[in-house]
């Protein structure tokens, strides 16, 4: 233990990261989405070896109804030999020191509830923001009329479109905590989310009238189960007949698409599950999102709404 280092991220040792994080069952990262989605790390090194990585991204996320510096941690890794060591406590305690300053909440997502990793995140402060569960709903083999939806399928056609899914996105979700805060590249820049190694990202686009629109963003993957499936990671409308619409809309893609199924995960305290279950999805699973606050501050997240682009 005594040439066991805990140290800060330094770019020069990216390469070492990046390799250390492929070998573990970590998010796969590489150097342009380490760099577009402005990560950082704590680090332990044995000698001059990586033993473990603490990677975070670093966003601005709504909070208590305004955009707080937020660090996101992606996953924590040690090599097994070195665990039950408590090393994973000296590097949280060592990220907290460091960033206490400049960031004022740590968050993390879980999948495992009740697994040994989550009993350490409540064990070291960690206190659960929502309960998220994930929808799923099987296609069925009947034929649907194409809805009068428009099709975006590229970053470029997101980046034309930014203007009108950014004002979409902010009348649908401006009275809700829980996403990052966005700007003119957001949509082009999801080419550099982590999820684009593992989804093909599509929009479809409903318009109702010369300003006003309903969108769905969502990825055809197998990612995990080997499963055909599209993956909402936003359902934009608060209009119960172009929520069907645009849900009939997903439905015809996916047909189209040879997927087998639909999911969406939402938080338990967002009133929109409440239609995808009228709709006859049926719980899949579930997990949790965890958060620590670094600052004395009373914090209500009464109104937090799970983004799947906001994930890590």
């Amino acid at each position: 233990m005594s040439n066991i280092k805990v140290l800060k991220y330094n770019k020069n040792i990216l390469p070492q990261i990046l390799k250390f994080i492929k070998k573990s069952k970590m998010t796969k990262r590489t150097k342009n989405t380490w760099i577009k989605n402005n990560m950082t790390s704590v680090n332990v090194k044995d000698g001059n070896k990586i033993i473990g990585v603490l990677p975070f991204e670093k966003i601005h996320l709504k909070v208590n109804n305004k955009f707080e510096k937020v660090l996101w941690i992606s996953a924590l890794y040690l090599l097994p030999k070195y665990r039950n060591q408590k090393l994973g406590t000296k590097i949280l305690k060592f990220s907290e020191k460091i960033f206490v300053k400049k960031f004022k909440y740590i968050f993390v997502m879980r999948e495992d509830s009740g697994s040994k990793a989550h009993r350490w995140y409540k064990k070291n402060g960690f206190k659960i923001v929502s309960r998220i569960l994930s929808f799923e709903k099987k296609i069925s083999g009947s034929n649907i009329i194409k809805p009068n939806y428009e099709l975006l399928g590229t970053f470029n056609s997101f980046k034309k479109k930014g203007k009108i899914l950014n004002k979409t996105f902010e009348n649908n979700n401006k009275s809700y905590n829980g996403y990052k805060k966005r700007d003119s590249s957001f949509w082009f820049n999801l080419k550099n989310h982590y999820y684009n190694q593992e989804y093909k990202f599509k929009i479809l686009l409903l318009k109702e009238s010369k300003n006003r629109y309903h969108y769905a963003l969502v990825g055809k993957t197998k990612m995990r189960d080997n499963s055909l499936r599209l993956e909402i990671f936003e359902f934009c409308s608060n209009n119960l007949s172009y929520k069907k619409l645009l849900l009939n809309s997903i439905i015809h893609l996916a047909k189209k698409e040879n997927c087998q199924k639909i999911r969406i995960k939402i938080s338990i305290l967002d009133k929109i599950k409440k239609f995808f279950k009228k709709e006859r999805f049926n719980k899949h699973w579930e997990f949790n999102i965890l958060f620590k606050k670094k600052k004395k501050k009373n914090i209500s997240l009464n109104r937090y709404r799970f983004f799947q682009t906001e994930a890590i």
